[in-house]
């Protein structure tokens, strides 16, 4: 019966669906004085499971500035971001197993047994660079759409790197008000390939501006 409610809910146009779970979770985040931003596939789940001891969604930050603003521009808010490779990667055998949204919703078994979905290198070569990454499920979006304004202005107080998360935990614990422990919540089973020069390009200009806004490089460890 909740997976049915679930997939009802999901079928509703966003322009309703996303204000409505927005007002519903703004009294969660004026309770803790604190905002975070959920981008897909950047250790979400387990910040929200620091944070509020639960996930509660991905929202664009100016749509809750929109639709709460009080509450925006009053709280700390931020955000925790990843190498657009890696994060990539991780979406891709994430979807492999069948654990993302609403297109898998309509048909379940899509990413799994579509042939474009072979391989890494397919993925993207054969499916990702025909999509309009702004409309594709969540794990595939790019991440400044839920940090930045239409401007390309960043709407959060901070953002922290994934890669370098651990540095940050007291300054996490001072801003929430609370310790700040993070757990691995919902982590994909996936293994380490070598990705070559060539894909890694690719893969650059198809986000090219998290590359640019989330200050990463292609020549970084990841």
């Amino acid at each position: 019966m909740k997976n049915i409610v679930f997939w009802l809910w999901s079928c509703l146009p966003e322009s309703v669906r996303i204000p409505l779970d927005i007002l519903r979770r703004c009294p969660r985040w004026k309770k803790e004085s604190v905002l975070f931003i959920h981008v897909p596939k950047a250790a979400g789940v387990s910040v929200n499971q620091a944070i509020y001891g639960r996930a509660l969604g991905h929202f664009y930050a100016k749509d809750i500035k929109r639709i709460c603003p009080k509450i925006f521009i009053n709280i700390f808010s931020f955000s925790v971001v990843r190498h657009p490779i890696d994060r990539l990667y991780s979406a891709y055998t994430f979807s492999k197993q069948g654990g993302t949204g609403f297109m898998s919703m309509s048909n379940p078994n899509f990413y799994i047994n579509s042939p474009d979905f072979i391989s890494f290198e397919s993925f993207v070569t054969n499916w990702l660079k025909k999509q309009d990454l702004s409309k594709i499920d969540g794990v595939f979006r790019p991440q400044y759409l839920y940090l930045f304004d239409d401007s390309k202005n960043l709407l959060v107080d901070k953002f922290y790197k994934l890669e370098r998360i651990e540095q940050y935990f007291d300054e996490i614990s001072e801003k929430i008000g609370k310790p700040f422990i993070l757990d691995h919540h919902n982590k994909s089973n996936r293994k380490n390939i070598e990705i070559s020069n060539e894909l890694k390009a690719t893969i650059y200009e198809i986000y090219k501006q998290d590359f640019e806004l989330l200050g990463y490089s292609l020549s970084e460890d990841k």
